[in-house]
């Protein structure tokens, strides 16, 4: 069921963007200026947000054909190295006016390719006709028990699905709680690459600090 998941995924990627996208002005009417959208700022967001529309769709197409071809994501893969040197394109956007430390760095470009599969995500959900709310609400709900995880153990997996199908998923496939289960763990994702950001100051293409240690693991007798 995984594997069709997966495959639907991809179709539900292809069919939302193959379709052109036409300018919405009349050949009669005025021309309307639009005005250009601000730079990203000096957040874990910026190397998302230095992509296109296009750079974005084409790495979501590209991840689809990587999960459809039954690929692991390696970097031998030619479908990630294509996803790999469009977010180096926009990372580079942001080093030059930022000149981030290696860890902010990491965090942002994470922070991307994390983001750009929620959307393919959402993307199939929305193809299924599920509903996202519950989705957001147990995020928003659990948040506190949920930080620092990047995956749900089997336990959190069994609530998860009891509260989506007590919230309109009363009907949903397991193919389609699968997706929903990666989608909730891309927003993790997102919230450790945050953190990570945060937590990573500096410039100029310092090496990355390690995290402190917790007082509970610090050895005895030693300052």
């Amino acid at each position: 069921m995984i594997g069709e998941a997966f495959q639907r995924l991809g179709l539900v990627a292809a069919l939302t963007f193959a379709a052109p996208v036409f300018a919405q002005t009349s050949p009669s009417g005025p021309v309307v200026q639009i005005a250009p959208a601000p730079l990203p700022g000096n957040s874990v967001r910026c190397v998302f947000e230095y992509m296109s529309a296009e750079d974005r769709e084409l790495a979501l197409l590209l991840m689809a054909r990587e999960i459809v071809d039954g690929g692991r994501f390696r970097k031998a893969s030619k479908n990630v190295q294509s996803v790999d040197r469009l977010i180096e394109e926009a990372h580079q956007k942001c080093l030059d006016r930022f000149n981030w430390s290696i860890g902010r760095s990491d965090a942002s470009t994470g922070y991307a390719l994390t983001a750009i599969l929620s959307e393919a995500l959402s993307q199939a959900l929305d193809g299924f006709g599920k509903p996202m709310a519950p989705i957001i609400d147990y995020y928003t709900v659990n948040r506190a028990s949920l930080v620092g995880k990047s995956n749900l153990s089997q336990s959190q997996q069994d609530r998860y699905t009891g509260y989506l199908k007590d919230n309109g998923w009363e009907e949903a496939e397991s193919a389609e709680l699968e997706i929903a289960k990666l989608y909730l763990e891309t927003m993790l994702l997102k919230d450790q690459a945050q953190r990570q950001f945060n937590f990573f100051g500096g410039t100029g293409r310092q090496p990355s600090r390690r995290p402190p240690i917790r007082a509970g693991k610090a050895k005895r007798g030693k300052p």
